[in-house]
């Protein structure tokens, strides 16, 4: 405090009780799965050549990076991967002379690779490789002279897709042979042991490595279990535990999951039956999940198109309009819900089974003429006309999280603050402005700032028991947006008024 000893002015600083809550993050997303390189550790990416940098890019034995590709393709700007499992190995094979080669990615794949030598009699210093998998045939001519260095080994397969060089010999040609088969790659087998992950070990792993990560909004796990050779298909029940850790994870860090359509539904038929007997995820825990139906067909840049999961796609959508419209949009429709990437779908869904899926909880995936290939629902797995959730909405619940983390972050200054009335006015200030600019923005419903929020934070709410304990309580409700998922336009002849005709 200022002391005042001689006649003028004084100067004083004072704290303003103003303390901008910023809004926290909404789409950054956690891959948990196989990948062909890279840290065990969760590891924040952000772009596509990032993940190829770190964990070796895509693999035709690991779901999770098509999962990250699409999410990145798709608009997805921040994840972070937590790789487990083993090491899968590269097919290689021994052209002789000390030339080797070893397929470029991991895995069984590389197996299916052959490779010819031909001689040029005329020219003993050179040779011509032709490298095929089946799909795709690479020629290249290569030199050993010291003199052409462009032509040599190295260099002509740095713009090979299927294959690298292995080897540090570059000055001599290996003997001639007609489709030599590349050996030895294997895939890695994924457990749920190996998603679900450890606490004890230092670092953790699986799942429990999130522990160590400050923020993550959306989770997801694709599906990878190796199907049974024989006897009954026990993947959704081999996979469930998976399911239901992740789920109380959300739930206790305030995320969503996304999740792939169970493996037993491979069928319309099946998916509606596995539906109505209940989603992957149930209890209060699924208003924090989320389940898409069916699965995507892509174009993969390592060959053929190929099936996988439409989590990763899902989550790309949902950061792209989180970008262009904010989280309270709903991540769907013919203007947001665009599937980039994506060739086609597994099964084309008819109104009529779209509509069964959706009162179930089921957010379908459609195929429309003009529009192509977009996301058609939003509900969570509390979703189901059933259920009368109010968190029966994607964006509702995701607002409410928004809100729940931003507030989380941004009152921490409360914390051993004199727990009287300018505390309590001081956070009805901070708490309000940001409540209003959400209102401002368009993220609630109502005409007036009244109607759309409220934030209470006085005696009324804190008695005098509550201080005596420490305690201070802060309600803030607010007016959610929800998507307009039925439109109903109704028509009728419009006919003149027969006095009106006469006069």
């Amino acid at each position: 405090m200022t002391q005042f000893s001689y006649p003028g002015v004084y100067i004083e600083e004072i704290e303003s009780p103003v303390r901008p809550i910023a809004g926290a993050e909404t789409s950054v997303t956690a891959f948990v799965g196989l990948a062909s390189a890279g840290p065990r550790t969760p590891t924040a990416v952000e772009s596509w050549a990032d993940f190829e940098q770190r964990f070796g890019g895509l693999w035709t034995g690991s779901e999770l990076s098509y999962a990250v590709y699409q999410f990145f393709l798709n608009g997805g700007s921040k994840a972070v991967v937590v790789r487990v499992g083993g090491d899968p190995a590269y097919a290689q094979v021994d052209l002789g002379d000390g030339v080797k080669l070893r397929a470029r990615t991991p895995g069984t794949a590389g197996n299916s690779i052959k490779v010819t030598v031909k001689h040029d009699s005329g020219e003993p210093k050179r040779y011509t490789l032709v490298v095929s998998d089946g799909s795709t045939t690479e020629s290249y001519v290569v030199s050993v002279d010291p003199a052409l260095e462009s032509s040599r080994l190295d260099r002509v397969l740095s713009t090979s897709q299927l294959v690298e060089r292995d080897t540090q010999v570059f000055g001599t040609r290996p003997a001639a042979v007609e489709n030599k088969a590349f050996t030895g790659g294997t895939d890695v087998a994924l457990t749920r042991s190996d998603i679900l992950g450890s606490a004890t070990p230092s670092p953790r792993t699986g799942l429990e490595a999130l522990a160590d990560v400050d923020v993550f909004n959306l989770l997801v796990i694709p599906n990878q279990l190796a199907k049974p050779t024989t006897g009954t298909d026990t993947r959704d029940s081999d996979w469930a535990p998976v399911i239901d850790a992740a789920a109380r994870l959300c739930e206790q860090r305030r995320a969503m999951l996304l999740l792939d359509p169970p493996f037993g539904w491979d069928t319309v038929d099946a998916a509606v039956q596995g539906a109505r007997g209940g989603l992957p995820v149930g209890g209060v825990t699924a208003r924090n999940a989320v389940v898409f139906f069916p699965r995507l067909r892509i174009s993969d840049p390592l060959g053929d198109d190929r099936e996988v999961g439409p989590a990763g796609t899902a989550a790309g959508v949902m950061a792209r309009t989180d970008t262009r419209r904010g989280v309270w949009k709903a991540p769907a429709g013919t203007d947001d819900g665009g599937l980039l990437g994506v060739r086609s779908l597994t099964f084309r869904l008819t109104d009529q089974q779209n509509g069964t899926l959706n009162k179930l909880g089921v957010n379908c995936l459609r195929t429309f003429p003009v529009y192509g290939n977009v996301l058609w629902g939003a509900r969570t797995c509390r979703g189901g006309d059933d259920f009368g959730d109010p968190w029966r909405y994607v964006p509702v619940r995701r607002v409410a999280l928004y809100i729940e983390e931003s507030l989380f972050i941004g009152t921490k200054w409360v914390v051993f603050e004199p727990n009287d009335e300018p505390l309590w006015s001081s956070i009805r200030l901070n708490v309000g402005a940001f409540m209003d600019r959400l209102f401002r923005q368009g993220a609630f419903q109502g005409r007036t700032a009244k109607e759309a929020y409220f934030v209470r934070c006085d005696a009324g709410n804190n008695p005098q028991d509550a201080i005596d304990r420490g305690v201070v309580t802060v309600d803030v409700g607010f007016q959610p947006l929800s998507p307009a998922e039925f439109v109903h336009i109704r028509i009728q002849q419009k006919r003149d008024d027969a006095t009106t005709q006469g006069s």
